[in-house]
């Protein structure tokens, strides 16, 4: 359902909002181009933490991801990666899930890349500098690195490679996987302390808004 101007004037002066024209309605809507915040007005910008939520969310997971993967290659014992795989002789299973740590990576890497506070710029540092600590071991097994700290992957030269040689470089033998799964703890952790911070401020104006959208939602 379409939200109004008319439909957000009430809402928003009983909550004590200040909005500007159609902005609160418009950016409802999807139509605006300015953040959340603009659109409900400075004396509000505590309501630009329920706007966050999602990227908060999004971080998280990004951040859990990296670390599951690091973890299946980091571990040890007769039914780790590497056991199993010198067992059968097949090291698909582990490239397969080198495939996804280099995946999980790149997606860390790029929201930490739009990041621009201080501690979003430390981590997206700290996620470049362990990849270019491990620039020319990773060269070897047809991952690349580009400027910006992204992998890419040459899968056939990664299949071919040596399951030794694999293991040096992402099992526990290595300092790669357990050094990018740390920092990927810290990044989850700082995430859910942001998440868990949006939502206690979620104030009075933010849940006058939200209510609005329900009540004409079950009107729909």
């Amino acid at each position: 359902m379409r939200v109004t101007t008319s439909m957000t004037n009430n809402a928003t002066m009983n909550a004590g909002m200040s909005v500007t024209g159609n902005s609160l309605a418009s950016f409802l809507n999807g139509e605006g181009t300015d953040s959340m915040a603009a659109s409900l007005g400075n004396k509000h910008h505590s309501t630009m933490n329920v706007y966050s939520k999602g990227k908060y969310e999004k971080l998280k997971e990004s951040a859990d991801r990296l670390e599951q993967y690091a973890d299946a290659l980091n571990a040890t014992g007769n039914k780790s990666l590497f056991e199993e795989a010198k067992k059968s002789g097949d090291p698909t299973e582990v490239c397969g899930e080198v495939e996804k740590m280099v995946s999980a990576y790149n997606d860390l890497l790029g929201r930490m890349r739009t990041d621009m506070s201080t501690m979003g710029r430390f981590y997206y540092e700290s996620l470049k500098a362990v990849t270019a600590d491990h620039k020319d071991e990773l060269s070897a097994l047809g991952i690349t690195m580009d400027k910006n700290g992204k992998l890419s992957i040459d899968k056939e030269k990664l299949k071919s490679a040596d399951l030794s040689r694999l293991e040096s470089v992402f099992g526990a033998e290595g300092t790669l996987t357990s050094r990018l799964n740390l920092i990927a703890g810290k990044v989850a952790d700082s995430a859910e302390a942001s998440l868990k911070s949006a939502s206690s401020q979620y104030n009075a104006a933010g849940n006058s808004v939200d209510s609005l959208i329900r009540s004409y939602d079950a009107k729909g």
